[in-house]
Parts: C-alpha cells; sequence; structure tokens
C-alpha cells in the first residue's frame, strides 16, 4: 500500500513525493525501495503488486524500474486501506486464484532485521492458507505509544496443536486469537496498555487468502465490494473510468476499523525482534537516528546546533540553519518551506497541512 500522503512529514512530504518516496532513514534508499527488497526474501518481484495514487505513480516508477508496469495499481484517489486492500484482493483474484494468499505491507515501514521478518510473512501465509482466518502482526509494545493501534491477546483460548496440526510448539508460541483491537490512545490508557503484558502494537501488516479476505468485506464493507464488484476486468478499456465512477461513491474506511475490529477469525502473530518501525512523525526520524554527543540529529551540508539538545535539524539547501539554546525542537527546511515546532508536537503536524488546504495554499502540498 502505497497510497498515502505522508501529511506529518510535511514540508519535506509532498502530494507528488509523500513520505514512502522519501529517504528519511537511510540515505539514498527511499522507504517504498526498502520494503520492495523486503518482499524479495519471500516473494518472487512479479508476484508484487503495489497500489498508489495517480499523483505518485511517475516518481514511484522512476524508483522502481525493474517492477513490471502492470504491477502498479493506481487509484483515482485515496479511500483509505480497506478500499485499497479490496482493490488488490480483486485483482490478484483476476489473475491468481481464490485460494491466492495476498500479503498487505505499508509501504512506509522501517525493519532492521529482515530474516526474522520474512521467516514471519511466511509462517503468516501458511497459516492464512490453512485456516482460511485473517492474520495481522502484532508488535511487542516498547513505550506507551499514543501513535500506534493496539491488540490485545486473547489469552485464554491459545491455539493448540489439535487446532493447528500444521505448526510446531515453537511456532505456537507465538500464535494467538485476538481478543479486541484498540484505536490510537491517550498516554494514560497507552500506559496501561504496556503495563498489562497482553497488549501489542497494531503493524498494519496483514496475510489472508483472497477468498476470505473478500468474505469479510462483503460482509463489513459491502458498499465497497457493491462498487467494486461493477467496475470491468482491469484489462478492460474501460477499466480506469469505471473505477473512478466506483471510488467517487465509495465512503473510505481503514481495513482495521472497518473489518478488522468486527471479524471473529483473526489471528495475530507476535512478532520477534524485528527492529520495527512505522516512522510515523519527525519525532520517529529523531528517535531512529544516530545521534551527536548532545543527541541532536543533524541532516543536511549546512546545520549547526549550539547549545542545543535532543534537536532534530534537517536542511535540504545550501542555506545555513543553525538552532541556538534550543531543547527537544524540529527544524525542517526545504527551500520553499520550514518547520519549526517541539518534537512531542509532532503527530500533530497535519494540522498544518490541513490549513493550508483550507486556505488553498496548494503550492505547498
Amino acid at each position: 500500500m502505497a497510497g498515502g500522503v505522508g501529511t506529518r512529514f510535511w514540508p519535506e512530504s509532498r502530494a507528488r513525493r509523500p513520505k514512502q518516496l522519501l529517504d528519511v532513514i537511510t540515505p539514498g534508499v527511499t522507504l517504498i525501495q526498502a520494503t520492495l527488497r523486503r518482499t524479495l526474501l519471500f516473494s518472487d518481484l512479479g508476484d508484487t503488486l503495489i497500489v498508489t495514487g495517480e499523483a505518485q505513480r511517475e516518481e514511484l516508477e522512476r524508483q522502481i524500474p525493474d517492477l513490471p508496469r502492470q504491477n502498479i495499481i493506481t487509484e483515482p484517489f485515496g479511500r483509505n486501506t480497506a478500499t485499497c486492500i479490496a482493490l488488490g484482493a480483486r485483482i490478484l483474484r483476476e489473475w491468481a486464484s481464490d485460494d491466492t494468499v495476498m500479503v498487505v505491507l505499508p509501504a512506509d515501514h522501517i525493519i532492521r532485521n529482515e530474516s526474522e521478518f520474512a521467516r514471519l510473512m511466511k509462517l503468516a501465509a501458511r497459516l492464512a492458507y490453512d485456516t482460511r482466518a485473517l492474520v495481522t502482526i502484532g508488535i511487542h509494545p516498547t513505550r506507551a505509544e499514543t501513535g500506534f493501534g493496539y491488540i490485545q491477546l486473547d489469552d485464554e483460548h491459545l491455539p493448540s496443536h489439535n487446532e493447528l496440526p500444521h505448526f510446531s510448539e515453537f511456532e505456537l508460541r507465538d500464535i494467538f486469537r485476538v481478543q479486541r483491537f484498540a484505536e490510537k490512545p491517550d498516554v494514560d490508557t497507552a500506559r496501561r496498555f504496556v503495563e498489562s503484558g497482553d497488549f501489542l502494537w497494531n503493524s498494519g501488516m496483514f496475510a489472508w487468502r483472497v477468498d476470505a479476505i473478500e468474505a469479510a468485506l462483503h460482509e463489513y464493507t459491502p458498499e465497497i465490494m457493491r462498487e467494486l464488484e461493477i467496475v470491468p476486468p482491469r484489462n478492460s478499456a474501460e477499466f480506469p473510468a469505471r473505477l473512478r465512477e466506483a471510488y467517487g461513491t465509495i465512503r473510505g474506511v481503514s481495513i482495521d476499523y472497518g473489518v478488522m475490529e468486527q471479524a471473529q477469525n483473526v489471528y495475530v502473530l507476535r512478532a520477534g525482534a524485528l527492529g520495527w518501525s512505522d516512522v510515523g512523525s519527525w519525532d520517529e526520524v529523531y528517535r531512529l537516528s544516530e545521534k551527536d554527543l548532545e543527541n541532536n540529529v543533524l541532516i543536511g551540508s549546512h546545520v549547526l546546533a549550539r547549545n542545543s539538545r535532543g534537536c532534530l535539524v534537517i536542511s535540504r539547501t545550501d542555506q545555513l540553519v543553525v538552532t541556538y539554546g534550543m531543547t527537544d525542537a524540529i527544524v525542517v527546511d526545504t527551500g520553499d518551506a520550514i518547520l519549526i515546532t517541539k518534537r512531542d508536537q509532532a503527530q500533530n503536524v497535519r494540522d498544518v497541512v490541513d490549513y493550508l488546504k483550507r486556505r488553498q495554499m496548494t503550492e505547498f502540498l
């Protein structure tokens, strides 16, 4: 899934070059390039589909020239993750079969332990195929994070070898049924979740058979499936226009809210040491980046931090950027815009984008 606009990464993230097309963590390697490379550990390049937006397609094609162009699916406009997944499942059914296993990955995650990731994805695919259940990946929380959703494990109904005979005792240790999904909490609630020990972060990564996810979408989001069913096959000349019509009618909803929170046949795999992050804000970039002796992260050839601690300062221009006497600040200079905020406000940068949209200041979007 590569259609997001990355509003919390403004001013670097823009409509035509959003977060997944930026090298915010590893210089020279964008997030989508790293994601595509990881999929090759458990799948072939030709079996990878990317769903993106019209504004991002040109830059995406430039960044991943080896991916067959027919494997890039363009949404006419964003309608959230449930619609994106429904469209992907529909096209996979056309290309392959109903029992094809579909692994869903956001294009903007960081995963340090790629061998563990590949093992987990293979396990998730096996579990999804054997059980026809919906499988999600949960991350062990390391802090009371308010920017993530949470998954509560069902500790009272642990899967057994009788229930899942094709899985080893070692594999069963990390397979749980889901008791409930929880939306992004406030600080106190997040702290309770972490302290309880039976909550995981919701990673937004999934595995399921095409027939299983389509059945769930039909049951819980029938309006999405109803509109997509009248769209002709993708190889039809009418496909783009009819897809645009359908998207004009569909009301966007997330896969978590639209399906996962209501579905009953859901397993969660507890991930080990993945070194995972969804890089959801500039503060997360700071947390993941190498720091100097004053705990500053300085990116750019003309950046200085004097008498400053805990700051993230980025300059993409030749203009000198200096912080003085600042603590826990974020400064991002892209040439045509400068963001200055506190690190604990990084999640709210999307409010700036909303304001610019209302003021029709589209040259900065």
